[in-house]
């Protein structure tokens, strides 16, 4: 599957977007398991772009947390800020 990187602007809108959001999923100490990738998932496939928090507990950092996460769901970083991260995938009803 051929990964498109978002450019700019669009991460921008991305961004904005989910600015005045809460995170809809939190990583605990448990970290990047099954369980988590099928909620993440789920997320992704009823919305495009999900804002998601690490908690300190969890035990890999923001960075390698969203690397995970995006490298096994085909998603795309769009920003990591502290230990928020904002992933998007676009929907595949898209061309």
């Amino acid at each position: 599957m051929e990964r498109h990187s978002r450019s700019g602007k669009e991460r921008r809108q991305v961004r904005a977007a989910l600015h005045a959001e809460r995170p809809a999923i939190q990583v605990g100490k448990g970290g990047v398991d099954d369980a988590l990738l099928a909620a993440v998932e789920q997320a992704l496939a009823a919305r495009e772009a999900l804002k998601l928090r690490v908690g300190n507990n969890c035990p890999t950092e923001p960075r390698e947390t969203a690397e995970l996460i995006a490298t096994a769901l085909h998603a795309e970083i769009v920003a990591i800020t502290g230990n928020t991260v904002l992933l998007y995938r676009p929907s595949e009803d898209e061309p």
